[in-house]
């Protein structure tokens, strides 16, 4: 199914079991006029605050050679020439906001994420730079906390209630009722409104809306038809009121497909219910890791390059506290009474900062510093008593965003100087970035919806805490914490960002498992075809030019490496093949120079693959002009290594990826086969280890020891001889590695040497004791460490003696000298033991 047609049909799909945000609209939004809220063309729109210009920006300075490229830099909107911050010209240091792990990765993620690495990838494969790639996992937010919370309790009421009963659609006709007048509360004639009565009130109040959705229920194409994001929330919530009022009308025979149907009304009804339920930490652990899982299953099948290091924020929570601590003690925050923390911007600016240097002009947009806090922000968001009449009730400014959040019930929380509570979303990529690359960073990335507020706090709190630190002066005289901001265009459909909160998303995997010719290198074409901070509406025309190009491309790789064939087989025949010089060669060859350059120009120019891909077409164009007039493949080879080349530095091709680690074995004709071996082996490994513990387990009996020995063989022998070594461990799985077959032959030849070696010289120490000798020695083997380690006793110090019996009792000052006098006699039996044997 081509892809305009799997987007058009995600409004009906998606929508129909996806979880519906829980932040209210404003009356403005929801009813909006025909011409406002649907519209032919897309147009950005200024926030209606005052607009104010971006601060200074100090250019970073170097004396080291460095390439003439040049970045579209979101502090400055122009390109600037990029210098990275190390003085040999070489590292860069690259933070990337990561995904917020509650959901399927759509393909705006994809947009983001696969033109990020593309990015990346040109900086490090074509420009040569060394990148410390940090990606964040945020795994604490309000999103995920109610969406883990709505689904754990979502589950608990279909299990109590599997079968649609009379009281099961009483409860889901009170949830519809509840998000309609959510939705409605403008209007307080609209309130009447029923399910039966629904469809006639929005196709009275939201007519252009509804023909929508009733095109996308038939399978219609709604191409053209482009909504501005408030338009687009409420299609959803209209959407999502219209299957629910048809299934409470004409409720499924399948309990299933109800619940699916419903569960948007259903899920933010029971959580309202259970407000001052509290929660297991796994409940929202189990879903974030879930689904960071999923997440990076999906970047590896797109080919996007893993992080040099991922952060998680749960793993940087004493980290969080601690920066949030400096900035109140800088007086740059203040804690309230609830037990949260806020920044202070206007302390911040008073100190000569400047605050919002990405959007200036959007810092009074109150629908965007709302978004910014969480759907969980409350005024009453309080765990503790108010106590400190000192300290204010809330936050001083509408503008002020939140560094620690004091959680309430039904939220996972964590300790700090100011209560219970837990990050505020913008702190955490300050803290996390902070404390792997410092103080100083070349490069900041992510989405453009994130540059206001998220990356203006971001900015915001990390100069305060940061201010004083820098290694060269400023045009302000203060802190730059980043040097180039880098903002990844949106994938649109319907004139609206893809995205999780609109229910307007294909999930990556759905979208390649649909077919119509969708792979992860034609969604790679197409965000190399589109640029990197441009959005892209997915149409037909912009599918079909990627499928041009990638078949173009497909074509000459596969005419030359026939003709290559061709020749390789005629040569090893003895026949000749000439190579003439001629004014067709010196053409072509005139053309890759001058390609190359243009190219080298292209992404010099803040990386401008648009043009690059017309380049590389245009060149083959050119080449096939050339091997229609001769069969002279010299010049086409090295064209055609060089295309190669540019394609996998752009990640197209992942068989050619650069980026393996060790050498592929030359024995090897197809793929990888070490990462086709993998699976198997690990399987087999496994199996040997739960084996291998139960030998060990019970190591005296000859069956156990039949069981060791087969263990032994096979690591040594059997899979030694195909080249795999595995190296036992204590406390984890065996080790699997690919080493030579002959070097581990040798190495187990050499072992099997020392081994006999060894035991001839025991035998013969053996035939020389003299009994009395022997016994000696047996009640001298027991090491004085672990001579006392009996149910006698509860506790030991570092030498093995005990401290407390087993009562858990302290022992007496006599009876430790004893035990000590005692284990000190052991000890020099056992040291003399030790000796004899080492002779």
């Amino acid at each position: 199914m081509p892809l305009p047609r799997i987007l058009a049909s995600a409004a009906t799909t998606a929508l129909r079991t996806a979880i519906p945000t829980t932040r209210s609209l404003g009356p403005t939004v929801l009813f909006t006029q025909r011409h406002q809220t649907l519209r032919h063309c897309s147009s950005g729109n200024m926030a209606t605050a005052q607009r104010r210009e971006q601060p200074p920006w100090t250019r970073p300075e170097s004396s080291a050679p460095l390439p003439p490229l040049s970045i579209y830099n979101t502090l400055t909107r122009q390109k600037d020439p990029f210098v990275p911050l190390d003085k040999s010209g070489k590292k860069v240091t690259w933070y990337c906001c990561g995904p917020t792990v509650y959901d399927a990765a759509h393909l705006g993620h994809a947009r983001n994420y696969v033109t990020t690495d593309i990015v990346r990838r040109i900086m490090r494969d074509y420009f040569g730079f060394n990148i410390t790639f940090v990606q964040n996992v945020t795994d604490v937010d309000d999103k995920i906390i109610l969406r883990a919370r709505q689904q754990h309790l979502f589950e608990e009421y279909k299990a109590a209630n599997p079968k649609i009963t009379p009281e099961v659609l009483s409860a889901t006709e009170k949830a519809w009722t509840a998000y309609f007048t959510k939705i409605a509360k403008a209007d307080e004639g609209d309130l009447t409104t029923v399910p039966s009565t629904f469809e006639a009130w929005a196709t009275r109040k939201h007519e252009p809306l509804m023909a929508l959705i009733h095109k996308e229920l038939a399978g219609e194409s709604v191409e053209g038809e482009l909504l501005d994001e408030d338009a687009s929330k409420l299609k959803m919530h209209l959407n999502t009121l219209f299957m629910a009022s048809k299934a409470l009308q004409t409720p499924p025979t399948s309990a299933e497909e109800f619940y699916g149907t419903c569960s948007s009304v259903l899920l933010p009804y029971i959580d309202s219910l259970n407000k001052d339920r509290t929660y297991e930490p796994a409940v929202f652990s189990k879903l974030s890791r879930y689904w960071e899982n999923h997440f990076n299953e999906d970047m590896a099948t797109l080919n996007v390059l893993p992080p040099t290091t991922v952060t998680r924020v749960s793993e940087f929570i004493p980290e969080n506290v601690a920066f949030v601590q400096k900035l109140v003690d800088r007086g740059y925050a203040y804690p309230t009474a609830d037990g949260s923390v806020y920044f202070d911007i206007a302390a911040y600016e008073a100190a000569g900062h400047h605050y919002a240097k990405l959007q200036p002009w959007n810092r009074g947009d109150q629908s965007l510093i709302a978004d910014g806090e969480g759907a969980l922000t409350s005024d009453k968001a309080s765990t503790l008593p108010t106590s400190d009449s000192s300290l204010p009730a809330k936050k001083k400014a509408d503008q002020d965003f939140a560094l620690w959040k004091a959680s309430k019930a039904g939220e996972p929380s964590w300790e700090s100087p100011w209560g219970q509570g837990r990050p505020g979303w913008h702190i955490e990529c300050s803290v996390m970035c902070s404390e792997v690359l410092g103080g100083e960073i070349d490069i900041h990335s992510g989405g453009i919806d994130l540059a206001f507020p998220h990356h203006d706090n971001e900015i915001a709190q990390s100069e305060a805490y940061w201010d004083g630190c820098a290694s060269h002066a400023t045009a302000d005289g203060r802190h730059q914490w980043i040097n180039y901001f880098l903002h990844m265009g949106h994938l649109k459909i319907h004139g609206s960002k893809m995205s999780k909160s609109l229910k307007n998303f294909v999930s990556v995997r759905k979208a390649l498992e649909r077919g119509g010719g969708w792979t992860p290198r034609m969604l790679r074409i197409v965000f190399l075809q589109g640029g990197w901070k441009d959005g892209i509406e997915v149409r037909e025309g912009v599918l079909s030019a990627a499928k041009s190009w990638e078949t173009a491309v497909n074509k000459f790789f596969t005419n030359v490496k026939a003709l290559v064939t061709e020749e390789t087989a005629a040569q090893a025949a003895g026949t000749h093949i000439p190579q003439p010089w001629t004014k067709l060669e010196a053409d072509l060859s005139k053309e890759l120079d001058s390609t190359r350059e243009k190219l080298d120009a292209a992404l010099c120019d803040s990386f401008n693959t648009p043009l690059a891909m017309q380049l590389l077409v245009d060149l083959i164009s050119t080449t096939n002009i050339y091997m229609s007039s001769t069969t002279n493949l010299a010049l086409v080879k090295e064209i055609a290594r060089w295309i190669t080349r540019i394609t996998t530095i752009f990640g197209l091709d992942n068989n050619s990826s650069p980026d393996r680690i060790g050498w592929t074995s030359e024995e090897s004709s197809t793929g990888n086969a070490e990462e086709i071996a993998m699976p198997y082996l690990r399987l087999l490994s496994s199996f040997r280890d739960s084996v291998r513990a139960l030998g060990i387990s019970d190591s005296k009996s000859d069956s156990a020891k039949e069981l060791l020995r087969l263990c032994d063989k096979l690591r040594d022998i059997d899979l030694a001889d195909l080249g795999v070594s595995l190296d036992d461990r204590d406390s984890a799985n065996a080790l699997i590695k690919f080493v030579p077959a002959e070097e581990l032959r040798a190495a187990r030849e050499e072992k099997e040497r020392k081994a006999a070696e060894r035991e001839q010289k025991k035998e013969e120490a053996r035939l020389k004791r003299e009994e009395e000798e022997r016994k000696k020695q047996e009640q001298a083997k027991v090491d004085p460490v672990t001579m006392f380690r009996t149910e006698e006793w509860s506790e030991w110090d570092e030498q093995g003696i005990p401290t407390k019996d087993k009562e858990g009792e302290e022992i007496t000052k006599s009876r430790k000298k004893a035990l000590t006098k005692a284990w000190e006699q052991q000890k020099k039996k056992f040291e003399a033991y030790q000796k004899t044997v080492q002779k």
